[in-house]
């Protein structure tokens, strides 16, 4: 019997309009009255993510919201964090230093994330601001990006915008230079992230399980990308839905029918936890 279900977000339960369909919302509610736990696990933060989970009605007592691919777990009931696992500031400031040293053109643009709510993004972008809106996340335009991260007090991770090919190309110029407690993974085919080299989501579900007594057998994670890889070979049972890149695919036990569009989280659901076959 599985107790939890751990499910990405973008590409997994939203659609290309950032929308969960209706089968999915009630395939959620059917998982909770059974007793599972569902809980989102996402690259968003927690203040972007809220909004969703209201949404879907995933917030009963209790229960918890992970973002930051496992960095940081916010506890919905009290409103607050309850884990925040921070850039190194030394690598984040490299990374946006090695970033601004080659002339890109504006092929990519950088978001720089001071903590889980705030962001701060180059003056004059073109797609940061339109980030920021889906993102919720307050922000700051910045005259001097990298004068304005060396200030900065804190920072919780960053994200390069841009075309697939030039953020792979630019993943390659960071690869090796941020030291090993910083890492990089791509979360969407157009968007690469400087994350704390032990916030993935695999570790963010361990915390959850640990804090209700569940062991990590008895989960149920679905993802679609690059950054749910770790949770989908953690789980008891790993799924990669339909739309997802190669890469989850390989690493899960099962593949749905469906895709984001059209209710893959609810087939999960009712094959796994319903028992509707």
């Amino acid at each position: 019997m599985y107790k939890l279900i751990a499910c990405d977000v973008d590409g997994t339960l939203l659609d290309s309009d950032f929308a969960a369909t209706d089968i999915d919302k009630e395939a959620i509610k059917l998982a909770q009255e059974a007793g599972v736990i569902f809980t989102l696990c996402s690259g968003r933060s927690y203040k972007s993510l809220t909004g969703f989970a209201e949404e879907l009605g995933v917030w009963p007592k209790g229960n918890y919201i992970i973002g930051f691919n496992g960095g940081a777990i916010y506890d919905y009931e009290n409103k607050r964090a309850v884990r925040q696992q921070n850039l190194d500031h030394v690598a984040g400031l490299r990374s946006v230093e090695l970033f601004k040293r080659v002339p890109r053109k504006g092929q990519i643009e950088i978001v720089v994330y001071t903590d889980a709510e705030s962001i701060m993004y180059e003056k004059g972008a073109e797609y940061a601001p339109t980030y920021q809106e889906t993102s919720k996340c307050n922000w700051h335009e910045a005259e001097d990006i990298v004068k304005a991260t060396a200030k900065a007090g804190s920072l919780a991770k960053i994200i390069f915008l841009g075309e697939n090919h030039n953020l792979q190309q630019l993943e390659s110029e960071l690869a090796g230079k941020l030291g090993d407690h910083t890492g990089t993974l791509f979360t969407a085919e157009y968007m690469l992230e400087v994350t704390p080299h032990l916030s993935t989501k695999a570790n963010g579900v361990k915390w959850l399980c640990e804090k209700h007594g569940i062991d990590i057998s008895e989960t149920i994670c679905i993802g679609d990308n690059h950054n749910d890889i770790s949770m989908i070979r953690a789980a008891g049972l790993g799924v990669a839905v339909a739309n997802a890149v190669d890469a989850a695919k390989d690493a899960a036990d099962y593949i749905t029918i469906n895709n984001n569009k059209n209710g893959a989280v609810a087939e999960v659901i009712s094959k796994f936890i319903l028992n509707r076959h």
